[in-house]
């Protein structure tokens, strides 16, 4: 059964649709079309409560990023600081591109202020009486104090009842509860197929592996290309008659970035799957 805010909503939000939302803005940041960004977060944000499906742990940091550059846009150091936290909480190892924000700008420091924090415990989640709470994308164990996060409730076949950013101080929607506390799932399987699935996930898909790499590889120099050329079309010395130029190289390079690096999340996710299972 529908929340109350699915039910206002023309049509459920398929998670494929966050994802373009967000990469909508990711490229507009690069292009540094601040309008367009606003536009595509507004978007993205609109979509939560609407959303018909799980969000995955990728999904949700890619949602926090987005918002930790929206928030450093809007010159609100602290939540920048708190949306990078939710992204750390997700993904460890990220790392802000120089490219980005080189040592000593001030979303570095902000990012840098975020990799440095303590983690706080969080609460217990009560157990629910239908499905299953997730947070980050994934069955949670607690509810983060500390800095703002996605949650959602599904039911027992998977679908969304209920999705919401929940900020630090806020509370989550109420659901029905049973006694006790939600714990994160352990794998039920025993014997000969436990064993041989933790045998095989030491293995990783090698063609895939590299494809993710050199896809990597090839995003990070597509990027690093675009940024030269908008420097070069921010700079003083650049003649007029160059600017259209460059304003379309840098966008053809930018997109170039945004599809190699989603063909290398794409294939470093299978790679790993492929591998495991």
């Amino acid at each position: 059964m529908p929340s109350i805010a699915q039910a206002t909503c023309p049509r459920p939000v398929s998670a494929a649709a966050l994802a373009r939302f967000i990469s909508k803005a990711d490229v507009a940041f690069a292009q540094m079309d601040a309008e367009a960004f606003r536009a595509a977060r507004w978007e993205a944000d609109k979509s939560i409560p609407c959303l018909g499906q799980a969000i995955q742990a990728g999904q949700a940091a890619a949602y926090y990023r987005m918002q930790a550059l929206g928030s450093f846009m809007d010159q609100d150091h602290a939540r920048t600081v708190g949306w990078f936290k939710s992204v750390f909480a997700v993904a460890p190892q990220y790392v802000l591109p120089e490219t980005l924000a080189p040592d000593g700008h001030p979303m570095r420091i902000d990012f840098e202020v975020a990799q440095g924090a303590p983690r706080l415990s969080g609460e217990p989640v009560p157990r629910p009486a239908l499905g299953v709470i997730r947070v980050d994308g994934k069955t949670a164990a607690e509810l983060p104090q500390d800095r703002p996060f996605l949650w959602q409730h599904t039911d027992g076949d998977g679908r969304v009842r209920a999705t919401t950013v929940v900020q630090p101080g806020m509370q989550p929607p109420r659901y029905a509860t049973l006694r006790g506390y939600q714990a994160i799932p352990r794998d039920r399987r025993s014997g000969p197929v436990t064993r041989a699935r933790r045998n095989r996930s030491h293995g990783l898909s090698v063609p895939l592996a590299v494809l993710s790499g050199c896809t990597a590889i090839a995003s990070g120099v597509s990027y690093a290309v675009a940024s030269s050329k908008a420097q070069r079309f921010w700079s003083r010395a650049t003649p007029t008659s160059k600017l259209a130029s460059l304003q379309n190289q840098t966008n053809t390079w930018v997109w170039i970035s945004v599809g190699t690096g989603a063909i290398a999340a794409g294939t470093g996710v299978a790679a790993v799957v492929s591998g495991t299972w």
